[in-house]
């Protein structure tokens, strides 16, 4: 009798399990359905320009398009739903604050006319950064996914500024360490308010690349390299402050500067292969959601336990 309805227990729950994890995998589509945002954010590389032809633009290409398609190979071939605010020649100081308003391939300044995402040419980015969260947010959206990729350009103002190069080494670098406190300042100013607003998104931060590598003719070829190691290292120190994942763009890079960028014409912006190059680096396996293996395993040790049960000798 006692063994019967083991028996009958145990065919119970084998049909159970099926069960419940199709409601896992049915929970996880209806989640996958609603509605999620990918919101990018930085300077001409998250705005994805290449020879400057292709302009204005939404930014929905460069890493920002290809990241945004991998996202949808996760999610069932549903892509997200992509705002993407990288401008020219942004800075870490012009995206918080603003800032002279310019062509941002000639003048150097950041240039908003450029992303068709800017319907008011006097908001920053950061502006326009926290509008979208709060429209996002009010419409229901998750903003699922967050990449940042800034500080380069903080760089080359201070390298292009009148007189560096006649300067010292010892003044270069105390220049240039300057600049790192103030990229710090802003990013975690940056950071903070990302947080904040967003704690659960996944959040990308992205170094850079050395193009002046193949270049060795350019002035900025002696500094360069050092110094975006350095502004790398420190964008990987604040990754891992605010739970980010760093991508390392430095590299992949190394031995293709001349295939995979534009510096033999002057331009220190990746082709698409190298804007290729910079997604492959972004994507990463997602495991099984441990939700369902623990379902699984629960119930597989539940079955276990029940087996053992009803090999015991009656009355033990």
């Amino acid at each position: 009798m006692h063994s019967h309805l083991r028996r009958a227990r145990l065919a119970g729950l084998a049909l159970l399990l099926p069960a419940l994890v199709s409601a896992v995998v049915a929970d996880r589509s209806t989640l996958a359905a609603g509605i999620q945002t990918y919101l990018a954010v930085g300077d001409s590389m998250a705005f994805g320009e290449t020879d400057f032809s292709h302009n204005p633009s939404n930014a929905d290409r460069g890493y920002v398009k290809g990241y945004a398609d991998s996202l949808a190979a996760q999610n069932g071939g549903v892509r997200p739903n992509v705002i993407a605010l990288g401008v020219d020649a942004e800075t870490t100081t012009t995206f918080l604050n603003g800032g002279p308003q310019g062509d941002g391939t000639l003048s150097g300044h950041p240039a908003p006319q450029l992303n068709t995402n800017y319907t008011d040419p006097a908001m920053t980015q950061n502006g326009l950064f926290l509008a979208k969260i709060a429209s996002e947010t009010a419409a229901g959206h998750q903003i699922s996914d967050v990449s940042v990729q800034l500080g380069a350009n903080d760089l080359f103002v201070v390298a292009n500024s009148s007189g560096f190069f006649g300067l010292s080494p010892a003044d270069q670098q105390a220049k240039i360490t300057q600049t790192f406190g103030t990229i710090q300042s802003n990013l975690t100013q940056l950071l903070t308010e990302l947080r904040t607003q967003l704690p659960q998104a996944n959040l990308v931060l992205l170094g850079y690349h050395n193009p002046f590598a193949a270049d060795p003719s350019s002035p900025l070829a002696q500094v360069a390299g050092p110094a975006i190691q350095a502004l790398n290292g420190l964008i990987a120190g604040d990754a891992a402050a605010f739970g980010a994942r760093y991508v390392d763009t430095y590299t992949p890079f190394v031995g293709r500067e001349l295939s995979d960028t534009l510096i033999a014409s002057g331009n220190v912006h990746p082709t698409q292969a190298g804007y290729d190059l910079i997604t492959a680096q972004m994507i990463q396996p997602v495991p099984e959601p441990s939700t369902l293996i623990l379902l699984a395993g629960s119930f597989a040790g539940l079955i276990v336990t029940h087996r053992r049960s009803a090999r015991k000798p009656k009355g033990v």
